[in-house]
């Protein structure tokens, strides 16, 4: 019987490669229901080389500033599996009342969210989270007279309630972070002039 659990490599720490902690200012959300297929590496499942789409379906890419993304996972110890809670926050730093309508479909859909961590050797670039059950809006704050925040809408992803996600977030990479980059961009809905 196989043991699902067992470790099976070293981990080392590679003075000449530290980790850099933080993510690029933007996430890129896609309608769960949009995502037809995940294309995972054969010899590494946790790795999904390629996403495919629904016809005429595409993604939206949410700018931030600074740290306005910040996606976290927490393992979750279950009685019977364990399982990984997915989160990503952001900022919305726009404002009217188009905005105010594309935030509010957030809050009656399930959504994948791909964030874009600052250190980008190797794989370790792109992250997807939401991948299996998505991601649902679990939180919304606007507050005007904040000086903090300007009054920006704070939005708060997770994964459902009563179910989480069985993996830790997949990694999305195709042979290089350049290559990975533009697969990425051109599932992205094009900026209207």
């Amino acid at each position: 019987m196989t043991n699902c659990g067992q470790l099976i490599q070293n981990m080392l720490y590679d003075c000449n490669n530290p980790v850099v902690g933080g993510t690029e200012a933007v996430v890129y959300l896609f309608n769960r229901s949009d995502i037809a297929a995940y294309v995972r590496d054969t010899n590494n499942p946790q790795i999904i080389t390629d996403i495919t789409l629904t016809q005429g379906a595409t993604g939206y890419r949410y700018e931030g500033y600074n740290t306005s993304v910040k996606p976290k996972t927490t393992f979750i110890k279950k009685d019977y599996s364990a399982r990984f809670d997915h989160m990503v926050d952001f900022v919305v730093f726009a404002k009217g009342s188009a905005v105010k309508t594309e935030i509010e479909k957030l809050g009656t859909n399930r959504v994948v969210a791909i964030i874009e961590n600052i250190h980008k050797s190797g794989d370790s670039a792109f992250e997807i989270f939401g991948t299996d059950l998505g991601l649902e809006l679990t939180t919304l704050k606007s507050d005007p007279n904040d000086a903090n925040s300007e009054g920006a809408y704070e939005v708060n992803l997770t994964s459902p309630a009563n179910f989480k996600e069985p993996h830790m977030p997949a990694t999305l990479y195709k042979t290089s972070y350049a290559t990975t980059k533009t697969a990425l961009l051109a599932l992205i809905k094009a900026d209207e002039a």
